[in-house]
């Protein structure tokens, strides 16, 4: 059901790459729906109604989590994705290969922003500054910043362009060779697990930017103005979606066992 939600340029460059993995010798790319507390490749993964996950699996050289995302906003809140690192060997990035963006907010947005937070601390989750969606592949917004100036949140802002109520937007997506770059996390999962059998923790949030100058709420360029919580209060709440997510899986391991 999952998959079905997906348009169908998000299915399109999942074929493609599957073609050309196939002639390349490559393993296929297999894309399958996530479900909420699913795990694959070493890591938990729980989302929000709103949005969906699309697993591209069939990786070679050990686990690599590829995700492709879609995300529906009925509001100008933010939407989080939590990752519980459940295994040692757990995939050391976590790659969003390309992301559909619906605008149900009922305003339009002037930039869009993505925030990383590990509320148990450890080696905190990063972007690779290096590996971002390629220009080309923003549309409607045409620049993008990396920024980590503001604790606890790592920050990926998108500006420069509007996206209008009801209107939706397809990032990764180069339209001359459907390649438009990956959003990677360093996800820094940690080498042995913890007496609870858990790891690293990541809270991956995604907040629309209404108004102002295209700027991001969290060190962002140009400052722009919000409507979300502030981070103070958000870094509060991250905290508590950690735990939360911990004592879920530490519910469904006693179940388990």
């Amino acid at each position: 059901m999952v998959a079905n939600r997906f348009n169908w340029f998000s299915l399109a460059a999942v074929a493609a790459m599957a073609s050309l993995a196939g002639m390349a010798g490559a393993a296929t790319v297999v894309a399958s729906g996530l479900t909420s507390g699913q795990v694959t490749d070493g890591w938990a993964v729980t989302f929000p109604a709103g949005i969906s996950l699309i697993d591209d699996t069939g990786n070679t050289g050990g686990p690599v989590l590829s995700l492709e995302k879609q995300a529906t906003f009925a509001s100008l809140e933010g939407l989080t994705i939590n990752f519980t690192q459940m295994s040692a060997g757990a995939s050391p990035t976590i790659s969003i290969v390309d992301e559909t963006l619906t605008n149900q907010s009922g305003s339009s947005w002037s930039g869009f922003e993505f925030l990383l937070a590990s509320p148990l601390g450890g080696t905190a989750a990063a972007f690779d500054s290096t590996k971002g969606f390629t220009l080309a592949g923003l549309a409607p917004f045409t620049t993008s910043a990396f920024s980590s100036v503001v604790n606890p949140w790592d920050t990926y802002t998108l500006g420069g362009g509007t996206l209008a109520n009801k209107a939706t937007a397809n990032l990764g997506f180069d339209s001359l060779t459907i390649v438009g770059g990956d959003l990677v996390i360093d996800a820094n999962p940690t080498a042995s697990l913890s007496a609870n059998g858990f790891g690293q923790v990541i809270d991956f949030k995604e907040i629309p930017l209404a108004g102002g100058n295209n700027g991001g709420n969290n060190g962002g360029n140009n400052g722009g103005v919000t409507v979300p919580l502030p981070s103070s209060l958000w870094s509060g709440l991250t905290g508590l979606s950690g735990l939360l997510a911990l004592a879920a899986f530490a519910g469904l391991r006693r179940k388990l066992a």
